[in-house]
């Protein structure tokens, strides 16, 4: 047991030191993009969900997670973007029978990726990534989660948020909502886990987020964590960093609820043992009255001028108090 401690904190101060050689302390960060522009909210006209993700499959069809529904919680959704300006022009949505009617439920379904005709779902309840056809049949078929990924190694309620895939790369990639349970040396460190196309896991590298504006102190509902990612075909990766305040007490939830999201682009280099730079793309905030909880990601179209539409989904509660609504909002990218 003692050697296996002395190994453990070994292991920890390597990291420690090569994070500080890196200059890691917290990570480089650049400026925003300039040419990167945020399209207005959209309020679509669709029933209230839990949307935690967003994946397209083809044109205007895509494929959404809703956490609360059973199986994989898939829900389509079919999005008409304008081709000139990325603007939303019609949504609509349908729940299959696949959904419906599956077995199982319980499983806090979050992050969603399609790839060569089938889809993929990562669930926190039991740190799962499982596949589906397009109809929303679960397959039978899953990832191999490392170990240090599992169950028993994350905190409650904050496992595989995010999940994306790339077909140029051919890399399918997740991350934790909040940092393993190890890795308290360095504060919001996050391990950004890729798989390749045979599902195994094989590199990881670190991601540190930015440090939150508030904490759950004396609130009724906090969170501060990576909910999305995607991945673009530069092999590089999109984390959208998101932290919601709702304060306790009546007037101090009118003045001072926000949701504030930022999306960082990093490109996953080395060894994976230095924190990698990012760059904000864009950020934004929404406050009590018109709070948008991002929780979904991922590309869209391309605009005629050549441009690439990215898609962000909002997570209402099922329309909590019938103050959220559902939000979807278009990002240009350059």
């Amino acid at each position: 047991m003692m050697k296996r401690v002395a190994h453990s904190y070994r292991l920890a101060a390597a990291l420690l030191l090569s994070l500080l050689a890196a200059g890691c302390g917290p990570a480089r960060r650049t400026a925003a993009a300039p040419s990167v522009e945020a399209k207005a909210t959209v309020t679509p006209a669709i029933a209230a969900g839990q949307y935690s993700g967003i994946t397209r499959i083809d044109g205007n069809r895509y494929a959404v997670v809703d956490d609360k529904l059973r199986g994989g919680g898939i829900v389509f959704f079919d999005i008409a973007l304008n081709p000139a300006d990325g603007s939303i022009e019609a949504v609509q949505a349908e729940v299959p029978a696949a959904t419906k009617l599956a077995d199982v439920s319980g499983l806090d379904c979050e992050g969603i990726a399609c790839a060569d005709g089938k889809l993929y779902v990562s669930a926190e309840t039991d740190q799962s990534i499982r596949e589906y056809d397009l109809a929303g049949n679960a397959t039978g078929r899953s990832f191999p989660v490392p170990a240090e990924m599992g169950r028993s190694c994350i905190h409650a309620n904050a496992g595989f948020e995010a999940f994306t895939y790339n077909a140029v790369t051919g890399h399918f990639w997740t991350t934790t909502e909040r940092p393993l349970l190890k890795d308290t040396l360095v504060p919001r460190l996050h391990r950004l886990q890729r798989f390749g196309k045979s599902f195994r896991p094989d590199r990881q590298y670190l991601y540190q987020m930015d440090a939150p504006l508030r904490s759950a102190a004396d609130t009724r509902a906090y969170v501060h964590g990576i909910s999305a990612m995607t991945a673009l075909d530069d092999g590089s990766l999109l984390i959208l960093e998101r932290e919601v305040y709702v304060p306790a007490g009546m007037m101090r939830a009118i003045g001072e609820t926000f949701s504030l999201t930022k999306i960082y682009q990093v490109m996953p280099s080395g060894d994976g043992s230095a924190v990698l730079p990012k760059q904000l793309l864009v950020e934004f905030t929404t406050r009590a009255s018109n709070l948008a909880n991002y929780e979904g990601m991922c590309l869209g179209p391309r605009l005629q001028d050549g441009r690439r539409t990215l898609l962000l989904i909002a997570d209402s509660q099922g329309g909590y108090g019938g103050l959220v609504r559902e939000n979807l909002k278009v990002i240009i990218l350059p």
